[in-house]
């Protein structure tokens, strides 16, 4: 069952607030906390606590989206709605969860809040650190586990090696699949794409990355260095991420 999220509004636009009040109101796990012009008014109320998810607009005046949220430690789930898309990576960057461009529909609107849901209750991790299996007690892969991953691409399903691939890229609703040999491309969502990765060899470290293990050649907290890129590892990830790389025999 949904819980309840707890919600601010953040937008200097009149009636870009109108239009998240509307279709927030018709969503029955969300609760508007406030509604605020500005970032400054927005801080206040993050100040108090127990927000669970903000809307936040990234160009306001004095205090902007973006330094909003690098403003905050710890951070409540953040959505950004914009009519800019050149903020995307930034934002994502920040362990935005979701970036909506403007005009918003409601149906996006509805993805964004399921997604929200499962950030708050956990389901958006693959498994929990316990039950993840021990590489250095049992290095065996169960014969079970699949070894091809099937993709759909360009009208095409494309058959993928599991040991051919780098790491996924999520970015503007469409995923890219770094290779040993090149890149493809498939609209398919990178959480889908989560669920059909073996987590004994892949681990998702950001909202829009997932890593394959043996591919990682270093790694701090803040980022795991793949194919010669350095990818972000996110704040809502970087538990997990860290003992799964830790244990994993490099």
């Amino acid at each position: 069952m949904d819980r309840t999220i707890r919600c601010i509004i953040v937008d200097d636009e009149p009636l870009a607030r109108k239009v998240l009040v509307k279709y927030a109101d018709q969503m029955d796990n969300l609760e508007i906390v406030a509604v605020c012009p500005n970032a400054v008014e927005a801080f206040c109320h993050l100040q108090k606590g127990n927000i669970d998810l903000v809307f936040l607009d990234i160009k306001m005046p004095k205090i902007n989206g973006l330094e909003l949220l690098e403003s905050l430690n710890p951070a409540p789930l953040v959505v950004f709605t914009t009519a800019y898309r050149e903020f995307a990576i930034k934002a994502f960057e920040l362990d935005a969860i979701d970036y909506l461009l403007k005009p918003i529909s409601l149906g996006r609107f509805m993805k964004t809040i399921t997604k929200a849901n499962k950030f708050l209750t956990g389901h958006h991790l693959q498994g929990t650190i316990e039950n993840y299996p021990q590489q250095k007690e049992n290095t065996s892969i169960p014969k079970t586990e699949p070894e091809l991953l099937y993709i759909k691409s360009q009208r095409k399903t494309v058959k993928l090696d599991l040991s051919e691939i780098l790491y996924l890229e999520s970015l503007n609703d469409k995923v890219t699949i770094h290779t040993s040999t090149g890149e493809i491309q498939t609209t398919q969502r990178i959480g889908y794409l989560e669920e059909k990765l073996p987590n004994n060899k892949f681990v998702r470290i950001h909202r829009s990355f997932i890593v394959a293990l043996e591919k990682v050649s270093a790694f701090n907290t803040i980022m795991a260095e793949v194919g010669g890129k350095e990818l972000p590892i996110g704040r809502n990830y970087r538990s997990h991420a860290m003992t799964i790389l830790q244990d994993y025999p490099h």
